[in-house]
């Protein structure tokens, strides 16, 4: 009994290393949480010291509403598409950048350098490229271009790209460090037994990194499902409500629109439809790692 109190006691010296970060993160995290659930049953406009009760209205609402049901669409067609396309990029740079290639160390730089640029500074450069310097260079071509992102048919490949050029670096990192960590006789021994590159990649270099591909394909989903600032100073959602995602969604109904409780109940569901994905994701990606 004396030996489990003084280890209880030893113990309680972790939990004070822990407290300011536990602190932190109820007041940053679960205080708002908790304020925001209690919001979202009113029909509070951001404003009044006051608000009326509703229940489940705004929810119900939410349901019923086709422009929640189309931002979902494009935030879902944005963050499938950039989670594949920065994962098979980035990892294609990790494999050409961790071989012998001359200058290696210099193309990791060059490719990692966006990642250190804000989201808003990428947004202004690249609606400037897209408004002035891409027209200005394809007239030289003999090219008529207009900015992609005032067309409603191209405005999300035009973020797509946007966020291609700054999301690659720090998987490739990840992946780079996965490939740094599988021993290079693994694969030689493939190769001897006539495996080829391919074969080696596929059978021993994939598996092995599998800890990595799960690691980066929850931070660029997880990521890009909560797009905001890029869509916001690029297009604001338009045009045509062709670049409209759920966050920027949500801001215009709480702030433009002034249906803060509304916008707040918006916030709960889809903290419910991130949590969800991320359980799934993990579940099924953990599931093939075993397999593999």
């Amino acid at each position: 009994m004396n030996s489990l109190k003084r280890s209880i006691r030893s113990e309680m010296w972790y939990v004070l290393f822990i407290l300011p970060g536990l602190c932190l993160f109820a007041f940053a995290v679960i205080v708002p949480l908790v304020i925001g659930a209690k919001y979202s049953f009113t029909d509070w406009d951001g404003v009044a010291p006051t608000a009326k009760y509703i229940g489940w209205d705004n929810y119900a609402q939410a349901l019923r509403d086709p422009d929640l049901w189309a931002a979902l669409r494009n935030t879902f067609k944005y963050a499938i598409l950039v989670t594949v396309l920065v994962n098979l990029v980035s990892l294609l740079l990790a494999v050409l950048l961790d071989s012998y290639l001359k200058f290696r160390k210099v193309f990791r730089t060059i490719f990692f350098l966006p990642v250190a640029i804000s989201t808003v500074l990428s947004a202004y450069i690249w609606s400037y490229n897209y408004s002035n310097g891409l027209p200005k260079l394809l007239s030289y071509f003999g090219v008529d271009m207009t900015s992609p992102l005032g067309n409603p048919d191209h405005a999300m490949t035009a973020l797509i790209v946007i966020s291609l050029w700054q999301g690659i670096g720090s998987p490739m990192i990840i992946y780079i460090a996965g490939l740094q960590g599988i021993p290079g006789e693994l694969t030689e021994s493939a190769r001897i037994d006539g495996a080829g590159w391919f074969g080696a990649f596929r059978h021993i270099t994939l598996p092995l990194l599998a800890p990595s591909v799960t690691i980066n394909l929850l931070l660029v989903l997880t990521g890009s499902l909560k797009v905001f600032d890029l869509v916001f100073l690029t297009t604001g959602g338009g045009p045509a409500f062709s670049t409209q995602v759920i966050s920027t969604f949500i801001y215009n109904v709480s702030f433009n629109s002034a249906k803060a409780g509304y916008g707040t109940a918006l916030s709960m569901l889809f903290f419910l439809i991130l949590v969800i994905v991320t359980i799934v994701q993990l579940t099924i990606f953990r599931r093939r790692e075993v397999d593999m």
